[in-house]
């Protein structure tokens, strides 16, 4: 009777060895990972008497900070079906039935990748949610309902946080759109501070202040959060509501 072959060269047990210390290292990583649930509503000021309080400025002088940039994954653009090959969205049609599917979606190839992926919105970062998992649903439609305001955008996306200077701000844009471009354009930053028991938010909007849109108002702040609570932060023409819920990421085999 022949014997069996390790399929791979070298030891086995060290090899199973090595394999076993290289999972406990992802394991401990994806551990020590602190993931949030963020939701963010930015809504315009719309009386005259509390703009006047801030004087626009030349929309060319409102520089955004410069650097890369993300924007976050519209989950139903995954599912468009005329991104895909002929017979290779079948699967995805089914899930495009439910607004959160429970099953992982196979996503197109983007340029220069060579092999499908999936996508998992319980464990995959920078995906907006459906707006079940929404705690703004009853703020945004007061905001509506009042001729004072105006709501520009509104999102709900997981990620896990990293401190200042490794992460990347997530571009947003909203409101009325004129010649290809947003009324409002900005971004979100968001990090640890230096004792990793604050969330940090750095916003830097921009406004349009009029329909020739050469002046804007300009929303640039930081503050620090606390998880769990409502944030409110307000200039005269531009304000910011935030929330940040902790997340725990499901393990692979709980479902």
């Amino acid at each position: 009777m022949s014997k069996l072959r390790w399929p791979l060269g070298g030891n086995p047990v060290k090899i199973m060895a090595a394999i076993c210390l290289t999972l406990a290292s992802f394991s401990g990583s994806a551990q020590n990972e602190r993931w949030f649930t963020f939701e963010v509503s930015v809504f315009s000021n719309e009386l005259a008497s509390d703009r006047g309080q801030e004087l626009p400025i030349a929309k060319a002088d409102a520089t955004l900070k410069g650097g890369p940039t993300k924007s976050l994954i519209q989950f139903f653009d995954l599912l468009n079906l005329a991104q895909w090959p002929a017979g290779a969205s079948g699967d995805n049609q089914a899930s495009a039935n439910s607004a959160v599917p429970r099953t992982p979606v196979l996503r197109p190839l983007a340029e220069g990748e060579k092999s499908y992926q999936f996508t998992d919105l319980a464990r995959d970062p920078f995906i907006t949610l459906s707006s079940s998992a929404s705690d703004f649903q009853q703020t945004n439609r007061a905001l509506e309902a009042v001729p004072d305001y105006r709501l520009l955008t509104h999102a709900v996306w997981r990620q896990p946080l990293t401190d200042e200077g490794k992460s990347v701000p997530i571009k947003f844009s909203g409101g009325r759109q004129r010649g290809g471009s947003f009324e409002l354009e900005g971004t979100l930053d968001l990090y640890f501070n230096a004792r990793r028991d604050r969330i940090v938010v750095d916003t830097n909007f921009i406004l349009e202040a009029d329909l020739s849109g050469d002046l804007a108002f300009q929303h640039k702040q930081s503050r620090e959060l606390r998880s769990g609570e409502f944030h409110y932060l307000d200039s005269p023409a531009i304000g910011v509501i935030i929330l940040a819920q902790p997340y725990e990421v499901p393990p692979l085999d709980s479902e």
